[in-house]
């Protein structure tokens, strides 16, 4: 099976990641219940990052 759609999961996800960190670094969070929202959509995209990367490891290895 082609992983492109992985890999497109993988680098929207990432894309994502940097906005949400450049916004915080930028102190776009104005108060801490926006500072906390934001870090858990960083740490829900992390979280789908694994399970993508996992899943993608699990599908190349099952094609050998």
């Amino acid at each position: 099976m082609d992983t492109q759609i992985l890999d497109l999961l993988l680098e929207k996800y990432g894309e994502r990641i940097s906005l949400l960190q450049d916004a915080i670094a930028r102190g776009g969070c104005t108060t801490f219940d926006e500072y906390k929202y934001s870090c858990g959509q960083l740490r829900g995209l992390e979280a789908a990052c694994l399970v993508v990367t996992d899943l993608k490891s699990t599908m190349e290895n099952s094609d050998e």
